[in-house]
């Protein structure tokens, strides 16, 4: 019996995934991704001030 395992990586700049099939045999990597949200210094001081416009 096989289980698929979803596995995320939440950082400040960016989101990870990946998707694991995994059975009594190997474990291999079916589906994987990131998305990247680009911001400056200045626009990261401001989210850290609590302003909440998205980019």
């Amino acid at each position: 019996m096989s289980k698929k395992i979803l596995g995320l990586d939440l950082g400040t700049n960016s989101i990870g995934w990946a998707v694991v099939e995994e059975n009594e045999v190997q474990k291999k990597i079916v589906h994987a991704g990131n998305r990247i949200i680009p911001m400056d210094a200045a626009l990261m001081g401001a989210f850290e001030s609590g302003n909440s416009v998205s980019q």
